[in-house]
Order: C-alpha cells, then structure tokens, then sequence
C-alpha cells in the first residue's frame, strides 16, 4: 500500500477517527455498528477493530513505516461530541472522570436553561 500511495505523489494521509468509540444505541438495537468512529469513547486510545494485534503496537508500526516512507499521518479528532452524548447519555468515561471538566454543562433555574 505504501509503494502505491508514493507512486501515487502522496504526501500525507488523513485518518478518520482511530480512538476508541462504542456504537451509538440505534445503531445496535438494529444490529449495525458505527465506521466512522465520532462517538469517542477514549481519545489517546486506539481502536481495537482496526487493527490485526494489538492496537496501540499497530498503530504506532503503521505510523512508522509512513513517515519511514516520507508520509505524514494527520489524524481527524472531533472534540465537540463523545460516546456519552447529553445528559441523558450515559457514564462512560469524560463525565465520570470529572464531568465539569469535560463538558460545558447548563444551569437550570426556575424552568429556565440558562448557561
């Protein structure tokens, strides 16, 4: 794949999101799963579906043999939205770390959302 890229004129590769994310609900209440990887569950860690072995020892071999090769790798990373979706979603990591912290949360004072 390499050599083709460079013969190709390929310079840098964009990757969808690699970390790890879960398939959102109505994804698998229908017996689908989720390709594009934007409903982050953990952004320092790899996707386990993507790789062969083990995830982190493949990304960073892939990510070698590129820039060995003259590639640069661009990673594409949505911080705007996780796995746990609103306040309805649930706890599966950022909010249960330090929710406050994660996440912009709304004010609600006398039937009002205010922020």
């Amino acid at each position: 794949m390499i050599d083709h890229l460079k013969r190709l004129g390929v310079t840098a590769i964009e990757l969808l999101p690699i970390h790890a994310f879960v398939d959102d609900r109505h994804l698998v209440e229908r017996q689908l799963v989720n390709y594009w990887g934007y409903n982050t569950l953990g952004f320092f860690a790899p996707e386990g579906r993507y790789a062969l072995g083990g995830a982190l020892d493949s990304f960073r071999s892939t990510v070698a043999r590129l820039h060995e090769s003259g590639i640069e790798v661009i990673l594409d990373v949505v911080y705007n939205h996780t796995a746990e979706g609103n306040q309805l979603g649930p706890t599966l990591s950022f909010r249960g770390i330090d929710n406050s912290s994660y996440y912009r949360l709304l004010r609600i004072s006398r039937g009002t959302t205010t922020m």
